[in-house]
Order: structure tokens, then sequence, then C-alpha cells
């Protein structure tokens, strides 16, 4: 009996930093699918094509997957998040969609998420391909967790300075939200709920239903940038002894 291809899921983590910082690694197998009819049963549908099941983004995806947890969400004193994308923007859009994924699970505002070009990273390895349209397929749930780690870590910290339980409470704009009327910016959480140890935490992604980014149209975030000339592109980069070739 043959059971159908598993999918992977993620961990979040709070990584040892200065301020709150989180990420996501490969954590175990989930199956996506009943096992196949026993013998004598009703065979059902006629089996797809290798492709339907496994593609080129399907592979460029898992090979990113192990070093996930090198890339990670940060939380600045001053209520700002930051991430380096390990991926290259060509126009293509990828700086406002992750930013977007980050915006979502942190419930900030667009304009409180600055990507920015991730250095090379040997480490790295294929976690900082740029092709196949696949920095979405590769990034959107490992980043998603980072960020959903980071929420509630934020509310872990708020709870614990107000004595009151974390289910009672809610994340808006950029802030932690009380049952009593209670408010804390992110900034003034971030340096409290940071961790001086590598922390594994469980924390739940949204759902599609309450998303108010994610799926919506926004003004692209690099655009005054690029428009003003002030956007470094690869052909900016400086490289001390290169010459022209």
């Amino acid at each position: 009996m043959t059971t159908a291809v598993p999918r992977r899921t993620f961990l979040g983590f709070l990584l040892a930093a200065p301020t709150l910082v989180a990420a996501a690694r490969l954590g175990g197998d989930v199956w996506n699918g009943a096992p196949a009819a026993a013998d004598g049963a009703d065979p059902g549908p006629p089996p797809s094509q290798l492709t339907d099941r496994y593609d080129l983004s399907d592979f460029l995806t898992d090979a990113a997957r192990p070093t996930s947890h090198l890339v990670s969400v940060q939380v600045n004193p001053d209520g700002t998040a930051a991430f380096a994308l390990p991926r290259a923007e060509v126009g293509q859009g990828i700086t406002t969609a992750v930013a977007m994924l980050i915006a979502e699970e942190l419930d900030l505002t667009l304009d409180k998420v600055h990507v920015t070009l991730a250095d090379a990273r040997p480490e790295l390895v294929w976690n900082q391909l740029t092709g196949g349209s696949n920095t979405i397929h590769a990034l959107y749930e490992p980043v998603r967790r980072a960020a959903a780690a980071a929420r509630e870590q934020l509310k872990r910290t708020a709870a614990a300075r107000w004595g009151v339980p974390v289910s009672t409470l809610a994340t808006r704009r950029g802030a932690v939200h009380g049952p009593s009327g209670q408010r804390a910016g992110y900034g003034s959480l971030a340096g409290a709920a940071a961790v001086t140890e590598t922390t594994a935490v469980m924390a739940e992604l949204k759902p599609a239903a309450a998303f108010t980014l994610i799926g919506t149209p926004q003004n692209r975030v690099d655009a005054r940038l690029a428009i003003t000339g002030r956007k470094v592109f690869a052909m900016d980069v400086v490289v001390p002894g290169a010459v022209p070739a």
C-alpha cells in the first residue's frame, strides 16, 4: 500500500540576539493524503504524471528548506521589522511580496517592514537562487512562520509585563493590545522579547480568511527608490579590484 508524497512543515525558532529575531526550521513530514486503496477496491482516477507531483519548483523549494532557519525576521527597537532577502530583486516584485508576508503575520503596516538584499552567504547554498518563479514558493511558509513566531513572542512578553494570559491579547498595527486597554508598541517590547539561547516555539499561521494584505494589490515598496535612481542593482555594486569584463 502506498502513500502520497509528503509535504514538509516548519517549526518556529527564536534566535539568540540583542533584539527579537525569529526564524523557521524544517520539521517533520506531514503526510498530504490518505493511503492508496487496498487491493480489490475502486482504483479511482488514473495516476498523475510525475511532474504533477514534483516539478522544478518543488525541487528548488526542498533544496532551500534545510537552510531556511538561517533566514530570519528581526523586530527593531523602533518598531520596524527587517528582513534580508536572499534572492535577487530584478523587477519581479519579490521585495514587495516578501514584505507583505511579514507585515501580514506581524500585524504591521507595510511601510514598517524593510526588506533589503542579503549579501551572498556560502552557507545558504540553494537558498539564494533566483529563478523558476520560485522565491515565493520557497519562502512563503518559512518567512510567515518566522514572523508569526516573532508576533507570539511579543504577545508573551506583553502578557508577562501586564500579568495577564496571552490568550487575552491581540496585535494590531504594530502593537500588542491588552484586555483592559493596555497597549505596547513592538519597539518597546523588542529588547525584552529577545532570548539568550535559540529556542523552539509554537506559532500558528494566520488563516487565509484573516488576511488583510496577502492577496491584495499594493504599491511596490521599492518604487520610489527605483524611479529616483537611488535603488541599488547588481550593476551598481562596487567590488574592490574588479575590472570590466
